[in-house]
């Protein structure tokens, strides 16, 4: 493709199609006037991707002239008229694949708490995505300056297009829990007018351009039937997500009717590309705030969830597991055969709440769920099983580790004492696994006597009186 300037010479240039036939559409007469502005002028619309032949009295002069300094090569001129034509196509494929993308690892990266029902949700809006960004892309003449396969392009850009009409419903139908025929109709007949296009393609490698006009009526057709199921559903539930679909379903069958409407009227212009595009920007738009609020609606409901297991599990007071968390514990005993028991129990409890008040009492508590915590480092092993009663579950410890922890929560404890004004002392037993056979509960026991009988020691120690 040349854009001439300068020169002498009178030529014509011609169209050449696919099919070897070639249009004369333009004559150069150097009296006319300038041909590098007249030829863009001239060029008609599907010009993009057809072989440009350039023809003159003298083909010796022709030559002479192309290759003169004056005559510049045009392909990047009109790579750029058509770049710029096509700029709408390029942007919203672009946007389309970004948000595919960012559906797509949202829906990897947190399916352990999505739903069935919202993890095919978000398939089918991505799909949808990717396939309305691949029809804009394909309808445009974008893809002319990178490939001369017009065939195969006509042929995805037909697929595409097709697809729109199931995904759509597809959408509808799982939003509203609907499979009725009425859905499920129009939806079978667009995958088998996709299945006759390939068929067609993969028999005589050419797009079946004859099945365009089935495609619209099956389009028409699921606008009906998707604009009834949705007001059928919303008159029964009043939904706030089926009115946004029904108003998202109405932009993008606006855009629809219109770009049908001005496609079959013969106007040449690409206005029917920019309608359908302009309506289904919108659909998609107001599609993807719905599955947002989805993820979100999961996304809080887990949150709640957590906050109830919270709740189950933990004890409120000192924020350690609590006797539920620990008989779920026990309950995994045969996982492990190195398990140690450490239980605890907070001395002189009843004295404080005598003498001090029941606040007193609950921050003694909550000053020995400290030094546990500390002590024994990882929180969630250590457990309030009863009112002043503690237990720590440790796995592959062994003796002088278990010992070190035992003698840093009794100095912690003294240096809290030396704090308050009421005593913070905490009885200590335990008892390791270390291979031996036995259960859960009698690895406990032996724990829990031990703590009984160092308690018997503190007492014996200060004469059991409180300070």
């Amino acid at each position: 493709m040349l854009s001439i300037r300068g020169t002498k010479q009178k030529f014509s240039l011609g169209l050449r199609a696919a099919d070897g036939k070639e249009t004369g559409f333009y004559t150069y007469d150097p009296d006319s006037g300038p041909a590098e502005m007249r030829l863009f002028a001239a060029l008609p619309e599907g010009a993009a991707g057809k072989t440009l032949v350039l023809r003159c009295a003298e083909p010796e002069a022709l030559s002479a002239m192309l290759s003169s300094e004056s005559v510049l090569a045009t392909q990047t001129k009109l790579s750029s008229y058509y770049f710029r034509r096509s700029l709408y196509a390029l942007v919203f494929f672009l946007l389309c694949v970004l948000c595919a993308v960012e559906l797509g690892v949202l829906m990897v990266t947190m399916r352990s708490i999505f739903t069935p029902e919202v993890q095919h949700q978000t398939r089918v809006m991505i799909g949808l995505m990717l396939d309305a960004g691949i029809w804009v892309l394909t309808d445009s003449e974008l893809l002319a300056l990178v490939t001369d396969r017009a065939n195969l392009v006509v042929f995805v850009s037909l697929v595409t297009f097709s697809l729109t009409a199931p995904f759509t419903l597809e959408f509808i139908r799982c939003t509203v829990k609907n499979d009725g025929w009425l859905i499920r109709l129009p939806q079978m007949a667009a995958l088998v007018l996709v299945a006759a296009d390939a068929a067609g393609w993969l028999l005589v490698g050419q797009p079946m351009l004859w099945l365009l006009m089935p495609i619209h009526i099956t389009v028409i057709a699921s606008i009906l039937a998707a604009f009834h199921t949705l007001m059928v559903s919303y008159k029964k539930n009043h939904s706030g997500e089926v009115r946004n679909i029904l108003l998202a379903f109405g932009l993008l069958a606006a855009g629809t009717l219109l770009a049908l409407a001005t496609f079959y009227s013969g106007y040449r212009g690409r206005i029917y590309a920019v309608c359908y595009c302009a309506g289904l920007l919108g659909f998609l738009v107001m599609l993807g705030r719905i599955v947002l609020h989805r993820i979100r609606q999961v996304i809080d409901e887990q949150a709640q969830l957590e906050n109830y297991k919270n709740l189950a599990y933990v004890d409120s007071l000192t924020g350690l597991f609590n006797y539920t968390a620990f008989k779920y514990m026990k309950s995994r005993w045969p996982e492990r055969t190195d398990w140690t028991y450490i239980v605890m129990d907070v001395n002189w409890l009843k004295q404080t709440n005598d003498q001090y008040g029941h606040r007193a009492g609950d921050e003694l508590l909550c000053c020995a769920a400290r030094c546990i915590r500390e002590a024994f480092y990882r929180a969630e092993d250590c457990f309030r099983i009863g009112g002043d009663e503690f237990a720590v579950i440790a796995t592959a410890a062994d003796e002088d580790a278990v010992k070190a922890a035992v003698e840093k929560l009794r100095n912690l404890c003294a240096e809290w004492d030396a704090k308050e004004e009421y005593p913070v002392s905490i009885a200590v037993g335990y008892a390791m696994q270390a291979g031996r056979t036995m259960t859960a509960d009698e690895l406990f026991m032996e724990a829990d006597a031990a703590m009984y009988q160092n308690k018997a020691e503190i007492k014996k120690a200060v004469g059991g009186i409180i300070r």
